[in-house]
């Protein structure tokens, strides 16, 4: 019983889930009151996320004698915050603040209130606390906290102070990397996180990988976002056409899904969920397929499975679409970009060889439930309304400064900020401030809380230009922004995540819409704005303009893409 027991447990540490789960589930037959093995078992089940069942398990211990209760309310919250119901979680995480498990139950409350949009209320839980005593969960969720409170330069800093001190792991470096896009001067961080995966490179375990001699290529795609993501929209017209003429096959290191994840399932030669697999058993699983060209789709953002790359699992490993930067992984070959992209972008930034697109790198697919287009208001307004609905992370202070001075050039004009996290009366106050220090009073900015995306369409109808963010550009948000009639107007910097508006632009053929600096974009946007006949023709006319694109074309744009890949292919036969 006892090496059963130790057994069980070993390969729940090794996130070997399903022998975990058929050995607690054989555990607990023979000994049905060892509550704790319920506990455990809920983990291996929400480790294959098998949710429901892990709920389930967990609810049989509120009505027994179990001596350790606020372990079953924190699993319960944690499972409630795997499903996305953070409010939900909320509550149970609160009462559990001042229990022995209180430091858990404090970074899963963190998580919780940034998924309900209440960033300052997440970095609160931190206060009073020394940094070295945080746990590096802890870390991130502050770090990403403090982004989304237009403190970008802090949360660089504390990642960055954390590794210097060796207080980290993968994901403190993958978030370091991946909040550096949102800083304009981002090298010094930058330089911290890759001497720390060079050491990583260095254990990496090389394979043998027999190239094969034929034109069927097996193109692989690793990502976390197969659902109504950013990567999912992109992705799904490209995919749809490119199975067509490869073979695709899907590797989805995540649970969530929705109506495009079948759409996804559906357009792919072959689909698996694999978030439950460790990365042995993902490499595995990736080899037995005989992927010819392994892409991943994530980079360092979330439910990335990077660490894979420092192995050669496929004879080409290609980074494109989710990720804007280099990844600096020792097996990464290339990424896939565009000379829109790389206007401006330093020589030497990238560790993989860059792949050119003849096109914008991006294909999008708007959703089924776009709205029609409306008249331009600022007709019946006789103002203009600019907005911004991207994530409150992606505004700097520097952004502020470059709107107020739009809103300052073009009189009686307004702006709508649309995102989550404005529903955090802090933030909102902090933002209004910030516009008020430029002399941009509270009446001509309007802050909302996000809605569900449906409804977000329609508020296009409301306003006439778009302002990007920066330095991390748009790219889903100018593209609804655009397939709405709306116009964006972008910024330019040094970083290919400042210049994906610039892409999206540079091939509808809007170059009178992008900026080098603040001046030029606030005299872009003057030229605009007078404009009005120009604002209403492009509006009813950009919907034609982006679907005789690459960019609104998934079968030209699947075609530019699929020669590239073929040429990758045999270039390193």
């Amino acid at each position: 019983m006892q090496f059963d027991v130790q057994s069980a447990r070993e390969n729940l540490k090794l996130q070997r889930f399903d022998l975990a789960a058929t050995q607690y589930q054989e555990l607990i037959a023979n000994s049905p009151t060892d509550f704790i093995l319920y506990l455990e078992l809920s983990s291996a089940l929400m480790g294959l996320q098998k949710l429901d069942e892990a709920l389930v398990v967990v609810k049989q211990l509120e009505h027994v004698d179990f001596k350790l209760p606020e372990e079953v309310q924190l699993q319960k919250a944690n499972i409630n915050l795997a499903q996305g119901r953070f409010a939900e979680s909320i509550p149970i995480l609160q009462s559990l603040i001042l229990s022995s498990c209180h430091e858990r139950a404090r970074t899963a409350l963190s998580s919780a209130y940034l998924g309900v949009g209440l960033p300052t209320k997440a970095s609160a839980l931190f206060n009073g606390i020394e940094e070295e005593k945080l746990s590096p969960g802890d870390v991130n969720n502050l770090a990403i906290s403090l982004c989304e409170q237009i403190q970008t330069p802090k949360a660089l800093d504390l990642l960055s102070k954390r590794i210097i001190n060796k207080q980290f792991d993968n994901s403190t470096i993958s978030n370091l990397l991946m909040l550096s896009n949102y800083h304009a001067s981002p090298e010094n961080y930058i330089s911290t996180a890759k001497k720390e995966i060079r050491k990583v490179n260095q254990e990496e375990n090389v394979m043998a990988i027999n190239k094969k001699s034929t034109d069927n290529i097996r193109v692989g795609f690793i990502s976390g976002d197969m659902y109504q993501h950013p990567v999912g929209w992109f992705f799904i017209g490209l995919l749809k056409e490119l199975s067509e003429s490869f073979s695709t096959t899907i590797f989805y290191t995540n649970s969530k899904t929705d109506q495009l994840t079948h759409d996804l399932i559906a357009a792919a030669s072959d689909f698996y969920f694999v978030e439950h697999l460790a990365d042995v058993d993902l490499i595995q699983k990736i080899q037995a397929a005989q992927i010819d060209v392994l892409i991943d789709l994530s980079g360092h953002t979330a439910n990335n499975r990077l660490s894979i790359f420092n192995q050669r699992i496929a004879p080409i490993q290609l980074s494109y679409l989710g990720y804007f930067a280099s990844t600096y992984m020792s097996k990464m070959d290339g990424v896939i970009f565009d000379q829109w992209h790389l206007t401006g972008v330093p020589d030497g930034v990238f560790s993989e060889r860059i792949h050119h697109l003849p096109c914008s790198r991006f294909c999008y697919t708007p959703p089924p439930y776009i709205p029609q287009i409306t008249a331009l208001p600022a007709i019946a307004n006789g103002i203009i309304t600019f907005c911004s609905f991207s994530s409150t992370s992606k505004i700097s202070n520097e952004c502020i400064e470059m709107w107020a001075k739009t809103l300052e050039a073009i009189p009686e004009s307004r702006i709508q900020l649309r995102w989550r996290t404005l529903r955090d009366s802090q933030l909102r106050d902090h933002i209004r401030k910030l516009f008020l220090s430029h002399g941009i009073p509270n009446s001509r900015v309007e802050l909302y809380p996000d809605c569900d995306h449906e409804s977000l369409f329609h508020f296009y109808n409301e306003v006439d230009i778009a302002l990007d963010t920066y330095p991390f550009s748009g790219a889903t948000t100018s593209c609804e922004a655009l397939s709405m009639g709306v116009p964006v107007i972008t910024r330019t910097g040094k970083s290919p995540a400042s210049n994906q508006t610039a892409s999206i632009l540079n091939e509808l053929h809007l170059n009178e819409c992008i900026a080098n600096d603040i001046s030029e974009f606030v005299e872009q946007a003057k030229k605009l704005s007078s404009d009005i006949e120009r604002l209403s023709n492009w509006r009813s006319t950009m919907r034609e303009r982006i679907a005789s694109s690459a960019l609104g074309n998934p079968k030209l744009f699947t075609s530019h893409f699929s020669q590239l890949i073929t040429e990758i292919y045999h270039e390193g036969q």
